[in-house]
């Protein structure tokens, strides 16, 4: 089976985020996110993306994953929001 990569894009009110996920048998295989926003610490986006991975591609299992990872590495994002995230990823998804 083919595992495509796809691109989503979404502008939040801290910035745009570019995220590009592929995905296998409904779940992450792959994702990398970027983007002119500011995260604190500056290695919360490998946590993020690190633990994506294997997870099911459903918005609400990306939106409460990225939210339990903000809360126990204390994330702070200006203008961003673990559903700022979500949307970009999902936007890949639906690709």
């Amino acid at each position: 089976m083919e595992i495509k990569t796809s691109q989503g894009i979404h502008k939040s009110k801290g910035g745009l985020i570019r995220s590009f996920v592929a995905a296998e048998n409904g779940r992450i295989k792959e994702i990398s996110i970027s983007g002119d926003f500011f995260l604190f610490p500056e290695e919360a986006f490998f946590k993020i993306a690190g633990e994506l991975k294997g997870i099911k591609a459903k918005r609400e299992d990306i939106e409460h994953k990225i939210e339990e990872i903000y809360i126990r590495e204390n994330i702070q994002s200006p203008g961003t929001s673990p559903a700022d995230f979500t949307e970009s990823i999902m936007k890949a998804l639906e690709v």
